[in-house]
């Protein structure tokens, strides 16, 4: 017997997605429009479109962020280096990685500690990939 599965399109995100388009949304109400976002909060082109008609910019690196702007880091997390170069910059950063690649950053950072070797797997240039190999 065939059984069939539709898939919704587009699909729900889980959430720690939530929580950072939700952060997004409430640093344009607290600070106005625009709010700069590093990378895509989501890999999701309806969602980008709905916050960048709110305000949202979306940036590649901190660089494209005017000094003392406010920028959010998205649900996939960076390294501590863009933590230091946003810094150097005066930015004001609201971090909306997901708690869950949080724990792989502490986890990286554990591992790193005990100087073991860690395997990453995951999509060359990806930022969680980037931002996880950052932590180590």
């Amino acid at each position: 017997m065939a059984k069939r599965v539709l898939l919704a399109a587009p699909r729900g995100y889980c959430a720690g997605v939530d929580r950072a388009v939700i952060t997004v949304e409430k640093a344009l109400e607290l600070y106005g429009a625009p709010v700069y976002v590093r990378k895509q909060i989501v890999h999701n082109v309806h969602v980008v479109a709905s916050l960048e008609s709110k305000g949202a910019i979306f940036v590649d690196e901190t660089d494209e962020v005017p000094e003392g702007k406010t920028v959010v880091f998205s649900a996939h997390g960076v390294a501590p280096l863009v933590h230091q170069q946003a810094a150097a910059r005066s930015l004001k950063t609201i971090d909306a990685t997901c708690p869950l690649v949080t724990k792989v950053h502490m986890e990286a950072k554990r591992f790193a500690a005990e100087d073991a070797e860690i395997l990453l797997i995951g999509h060359h240039g990806h930022e969680e990939v980037e931002g996880t190999a950052g932590e180590a």
